[in-house]
């Protein structure tokens, strides 16, 4: 734990800590151990212990400055056994919703396990709407739109969002709108195109995405195409019409899998038109929206 805290530090850029002699004991036994192959918990007394029912003066003891990275593993595992995928924390700390948002915008653009993968460009898309919301919509990943406005679902598959959003009587301001990958895929030679994100890229943004949801918390998510929905619900490589035939759950969130906004953009299937309706209508009756009789005969034949 102890380790894990450290390592989430060094990733938010912090290399120096202040520590007492006590705590530098503990280090010190632990480097000796390291050395050693071993390891102990207790550092080997510096001096004779009290006699007990003896009551001494305990002296303010100063603080120095410890290197992160001058602190060994106690318990080292061989390299060769730590897969170089394993998907790291996100913790950037924060002791209120409101620390941990600040927190949050402040890491995330510069947080090291995205930045070495070196396959994604460096502007953040952060989230948009309420930040309490019922409703939170998770798209896969910024595409160039997204990266010039800073802002998540711009562009054309934006606008049919906000369709779609107006017709359940609803305004981004009354939602939350984020991606699965708050980063555009990189590309060589790229211009306006974008690709979909990897899986490693997929793995490594979920840690991110759990702390988002944490402090959303809302009462329904809508996972917006298949990337999205992989990467919320990790059922693997499965297609859409497999994640849309069965809810799943996040956290014991309800999650409606449905088409990316992009997908009205080429077709006018009305069948498919008239399912993503029907999702959106169950999404607004699990978030406890009122439906009005108009909403309900969008899809119904005229009379």
């Amino acid at each position: 734990m102890v380790l894990s805290y450290l390592r989430t530090l060094q990733q938010q850029g912090v290399d120096r800590l202040p520590v007492d002699e006590d705590a530098r004991a503990i280090l010190r036994a632990w480097m000796l151990a390291a050395r050693h192959g071993g390891y102990t918990a207790t550092p080997p007394p510096t001096a004779d212990p009290a006699p007990q029912n003896t009551a001494q003066p305990t002296p303010q003891q100063p603080h120095r400055t410890v290197r992160l990275d001058d602190i060994p593993d106690p318990d080292p595992e061989p390299v060769e056994t730590r897969p170089e995928d394993e998907v790291p924390f996100f913790r950037p700390g924060g002791q209120n919703p409101a620390e941990a948002w600040e927190a949050m915008e402040r890491v995330l653009p510069n947080w090291k396990p995205l930045r070495d993968l070196r396959t994604l460009r460096p502007t953040a898309v952060f989230g948009q709407g309420n930040r309490s919301a019922d409703i939170m919509f998770v798209g896969d990943a910024a595409n160039y739109h997204d990266e010039k406005a800073g802002k998540p679902f711009q562009g054309a598959a934006g606008g049919k969002l906000d369709g779609m959003l107006k017709a359940m009587g609803l305004t981004r301001e009354q939602v939350y709108i984020t991606h699965l990958v708050k980063f555009r895929p990189e590309q060589p030679r790229q211009t306006l195109n974008t690709r979909p994100p990897t899986e490693k890229e997929i793995r490594f943004s979920a840690p991110v995405l759990d702390f988002e949801i944490a402090l959303v918390q809302p009462r329904v998510i809508v996972a917006l195409g298949v990337i999205a929905a992989r990467g919320i619900l990790q059922r693997g490589n499965l297609p859409l019409a497999a994640y849309q035939q069965e809810h799943g759950f996040y956290n014991g969130i309800p999650v409606v899998v449905t088409h990316h906004p992009s997908y009205l953009l080429r077709t006018s299937d009305i069948s498919e038109r008239r399912r993503l309706w029907e999702e959106m209508l169950y999404v607004m009756e699990t978030a406890s929206l009122p439906i009005s009789d108009k909403q309900h005969r969008y899809f119904l034949p005229k009379t």
